[in-house]
């Protein structure tokens, strides 16, 4: 499977090679050898819309048809990563500025704050620190302190 992998990472990064907006986020593999499932998350500047994962997906299916002599099943998934998915890039962070994340730090503790900015080596959140008094503040996080970042969910 781990073969066919790379092929499937090769052709998604030509799928979109052409999309300055689009990015491959992360390729999973999951499963056994036995039946194995590939996950390519696509995300985008402005998103990706459901028509392009899907066109993604019929042109790599086509090749792995015509292309690859697979002995065991593989299952193929594109999408754009869900709200579950942690921030991985450098251009996630920038596209969610001005939304709530929840942090994960190195140390085993969490802060969550209003992501304001993103420099080549940190972000800076506006967190609460007194809800009572609506005390805020500015609290700059090193990605190397990150280790996983989540978007909050709003229904505000």
């Amino acid at each position: 499977m781990d073969e066919a992998v790379k092929h499937i990472e090769g052709w998604a990064q030509e799928c979109i090679a052409d999309q300055k907006d689009l990015f491959i986020v992360d390729i999973i593999k999951k499963g056994s050898s036995a039946v194995g499932k590939v996950i390519i998350l696509i995300d985008g500047d402005q998103g990706v819309p459901i028509e392009v994962c899907a066109k993604i997906s019929r042109t790599i299916s086509r090749r792995i048809d015509e292309e690859l002599d697979l002995q065991d099943p593989l299952t193929m998934e594109v999408s754009s990563p869900g709200l579950d998915h942690p921030l991985k890039m450098h251009r996630q962070y920038v596209k969610n500025i001005g939304k709530s994340v929840r942090v994960n730090l190195n140390d085993q503790s969490q802060v969550e704050g209003e992501l304001t900015e993103v420099s080549e080596d940190a972000i800076t959140l506006v967190v609460t620190t007194d809800k009572k008094k609506k005390v805020v503040e500015n609290r700059e996080i090193k990605f190397s302190e990150i280790s996983k970042t989540i978007v909050l969910v709003s229904f505000k």
